[in-house]
């Protein structure tokens, strides 16, 4: 087995967790020898919970947690944990105080901390009560406490917040109880510490969970559930059809935006509760003068629950989800997305099942974090994904990077060998297979051998504020180990 050189490699000690050190030659990795075309897994390891959301964090943390069910009359505050991505050790990070952050919406503020809104009534110790909550609650990754944010207009379970290039934070969706909608947008601004209602133009019943992102022009794109795809100007707080899917409704699809984030990728769903899981796939370009969804080739597997990851290479990953409702049938290949070619490539798989309740996050090797599933003996386990780019040459050092950078302002970085292409990727925030914080910034930059002068982002549409992971590919598109650059 060839093994990808890393600085952050890990070596398996059965469920007890990971230890750093170099990829090993060990039966925990798929040594197939065919590693340059389909990637490796590692064995299951044990983070002692459900990573039912999931956020990376500018300190190497991945922030977790999940719901805690019984007794009503006993406390039910969620179990959170952050996992350290160079030790490998869990650890504990409460909350401190009574509530239930499960199947709330979260994503990055630009200062780095962990903004979480809405979530489950820790009440009635029954995750599926559909019970939200006003409440907002903010994580610092610098000394793991919490604090009580602002209250929103509506209690909200499953949200999405969108950050936005004004700072803000857009929350929108979501219910107040099972079959009443929380339809009015809040409007969080970290500044000040306050939440404001947006005006009843923007209140529009977006369902459960809607996906939801913001585009490179401002505007924000609704891709799903409906046929119907809308768009949100922020600049006056209304919303404006867009044109329909090909396929249809897509219930429990995913979407992700592609490199640039003008173009929109969504794929597999069904169409209604009874129809059989689509493995059809779509694209919608934004920028075109007159937008339209039109397919491209489908996945191999039908997938409904399945989580996607955009990697530094532009590719998008396809991780876990199944052909039958939110348990029966899971689909343990991953697949690859081309965005040039599109078309999808098979990959390993993965040994636990990872479909409702599941995670994917990119990790700042270049590796994906797949965890979580309320299903199977593996719930509370985690799998690391090194995709094909890893087995293709040595990877790039990035030596030098600064540690801000501002839009459209140059900068320095070098690498030990020439590159051919960099990317700022922001830290994905994910739960029930809905990431609308991740997005990927191509990097415009010119070099002399090994000393490259980058250029920021076009403007905070492109990149909002905040952490992001920079990347420096070869020429064989190997990855480096990103370094943290805050954009301000």
């Amino acid at each position: 087995m060839t093994t990808p050189l890393s600085r952050r490699g890990f070596l398996v000690a059965g469920l007890s967790g990971l230890a750093v050190g170099a990829l090993p030659n060990s039966s925990a990795w798929a040594a197939t020898g065919l590693e340059s075309a389909v990637g490796a897994w590692s064995a299951p390891f044990d983070l002692g919970g459900i990573a039912i959301h999931a956020q990376l964090m500018f300190n190497d943390q991945v922030l977790y947690f999940q719901y805690i069910e019984g007794d009503p009359t006993v406390d039910h505050t969620s179990l959170i944990k952050t996992w350290d991505i160079n030790t490998g050790i869990s650890q504990l990070a409460e909350i401190g105080y009574h509530h239930d952050l499960f199947c709330a919406g979260m994503n990055q503020l630009p200062d780095g901390r962990v903004f979480v809104s809405g979530g489950h009534d820790h009440t009635t110790g029954e995750r599926d009560a559909a019970l939200g909550v006003k409440t907002t609650d903010i994580y610092n990754p610098l000394d793991r406490s919490w604090t009580p944010g602002p209250e929103l207009s509506m209690k909200r379970w499953y949200p999405t917040a969108v950050a936005m290039p004004d700072d803000s934070t857009l929350i929108m969706g979501g219910g107040e109880a099972g079959g009443l909608p929380s339809p009015t947008v809040d409007r969080y601004d970290p500044a000040t510490n306050t939440m404001t209602t947006l005006p009843n133009t923007a209140t529009k019943n977006l369902g459960l969970y809607p996906r939801v992102h913001l585009l490179a022009d401002g505007r924000l794109i609704k891709t799903g559930y409906a046929r119907r795809s809308q768009f949100f100007d922020p600049s006056r707080s209304t919303w404006i059809g867009g044109p329909s899917m090909q396929y249809g409704s897509r219930r429990d699809a995913n979407s992700v935006l592609l490199s640039g984030s003008t173009r929109a990728l969504t794929f597999g769903g069904q169409a209604t509760r009874t129809t059989p899981a689509t493995g059809s796939v779509e694209i919608l370009d934004t920028a075109a003068a007159t937008p339209s969804w039109r397919t491209t080739a489908p996945l191999k597997y039908p997938r409904l629950h399945a989580n996607a990851v955009v990697l530094p290479d532009g590719t998008v990953l396809a991780i876990g989800g199944g052909a039958v409702g939110k348990y029966r049938s899971p689909v343990k290949a991953a697949e690859l997305f081309d965005p040039v070619t599109e078309t999808w490539t098979e990959l390993a798989a993965q040994s636990a099942q990872r479909m409702y309740h599941a995670t994917a996050v990119l990790l700042p090797d270049g590796r994906v974090l797949s965890a979580g599933s309320t299903a199977g003996t593996l719930s509370k386990t985690g799998e690391i994904f090194s995709p094909p780019y890893l087995f293709k040459g040595t990877r790039p050092t990035i030596t030098e990077a600064p540690a801000t950078l501002g839009y459209e302002a140059t900068a320095t970085v070098i690498t030990d060998v020439p590159v051919a292409k960099m990317v700022l990727i922001r830290p994905c925030a994910v739960t029930h297979q809905i990431d609308s914080d991740q997005r990927v910034v191509p990097v415009d930059f010119t070099s002399v051998d090994s000393i490259h002068t980058i250029i920021g982002p076009k403007n905070s549409a492109h990149a909002p504020r905040g952490y992001y992971m920079l990347f420096a590919l070869g020429t064989t598109g190997v990855p480096s180990v990103a370094k943290w650059v805050k954009i301000a």
